[in-house]
């Protein structure tokens, strides 16, 4: 249990750019764990298809922190089932990557072998790189939500926020088991005022929003076999009259994939009341070669992978009813490139 808190908020942050609130409680003091979060895909991408190494220490009580170190200087390999090997390039904090050129294919088995610093190896266990199906079609509805919260005299009170729920569509081929898992990345536009000073002022950008989705998504076929099949990724929120333009990425999964992303969305999505059903052993699919009893954290896992996108026209949707640029959407009186990170003056594609 102590290992499993420190473990959630530590993959979370390595899969996403998400914010992910602290667990406020004491688990005491344990050995450093290595972490391993890790993907091959069918696609030549080196965002989708990287390695990201970290240690996971105690979770400190007192600042509410989970302190990770990333491991530097690692040798990292990932190999299919033909003996071909292809070398990771390490990058920053502790993730290796593949050369954009290179990617798995479907119908090979891949694993993935970690040789430390000091000497101590690890491996993974071999994963089928099945193809995903493509995504019929992106979807969204513009929603009102409700949802408890605690307000800052700690009683529950309801708060309604509004936003876009973001669906991803697909026909499930028949006659065999199917699992999937999705994800998304977001772009969103938005103005300022740069004062005429500035040499080249900007007051149009947009900003690369990173992985939009906080928890994992995932989906078996068991209900939906052989048939259509519409799934919530993510819900974004209506609080710019902007365009955001949004693109859902979907994974082929193996049944053991699917099992070990299941239970950690199960863990992601519990409240932590009394009622809840005790936190299960997550099973990651990774081992030392050199200590057998030492236990590793995390999956590598192999994906076919399919992509689309939807560009969402806020102002049109939600009911921004004091104007497009009146109070309370007050446009700054600065440059636009510094007001979000990651942004840029140029139009992306897609707008």
């Amino acid at each position: 249990m102590k290992r499993l808190l420190s473990w959630l908020v530590t993959v979370v942050g390595l899969s996403s750019n998400a914010c992910v609130d602290p667990i406020a409680i004491q688990t005491g003091k344990t050995e450093p764990q290595l972490v391993v979060s890790g993907l091959i895909t069918d696609r030549p991408d080196e965002s989708l298809n990287k390695v990201s190494l970290s240690w996971s220490e105690p979770f400190d009580g007192e600042s509410k922190v989970v302190f990770n170190r990333p491991v530097l200087g690692a040798y990292v390999k990932i190999l299919d089932n033909r003996g071909t090997g292809f070398q990771l390039i390490e990058g920053e904090r502790g993730v290796y990557f593949l050369p954009q050129y290179l990617a798995g294919e479907a119908g090979q088995h891949y694993r993935l072998y970690i040789r430390l610093p000091d000497g101590r190896e690890y491996e993974s266990v071999p994963e089928l790189l099945q193809p995903s199906p493509q995504m019929e079609h992106v979807t969204y509805t513009f929603k009102e939500f409700t949802e408890v919260v605690r307000n800052g005299s700690g009683e529950l009170v309801e708060q309604t926020s509004e936003g876009f729920e973001v669906y991803a569509t697909l026909a499930d081929p028949a006659g065999t088991a199917n699992y999937y898992r999705w994800d998304a990345t977001g772009v969103f536009e938005y103005f300022s005022r740069a004062p005429d000073a500035l040499p080249i002022p900007a007051t149009q950008c947009w900003s690369f929003a990173g992985r939009v989705t906080g928890r994992a998504v995932t989906a078996g076929d068991r209900l939906f076999n052989g048939n259509m099949h519409k799934q919530t990724v993510v819900v974004l929120p209506a609080d710019m009259p902007t365009k955001y333009l949004v693109r859902v990425r979907q994974y082929a999964l193996t049944a053991q994939a699917y099992e070990f992303w299941r239970l950690f969305e199960q863990q992601q999505s519990s409240v932590g009341s009394i009622f809840d059903p005790p936190p299960a052993k997550i099973r990651g699919n990774l081992y030392s070669l050199s200590k057998p009893a030492e236990e590793v954290i995390g999956y590598f896992g192999a994906s076919g992978v399919s992509e689309k996108g939807v560009l969402i026209d806020r102002a049109v949707h939600a009911p921004f009813r004091s104007g497009p640029y009146e109070p309370p959407f007050v446009v700054p009186p600065q440059d636009c490139r510094i007001l979000f990170p990651n942004s840029t003056a140029m139009k992306p594609a897609g707008f």
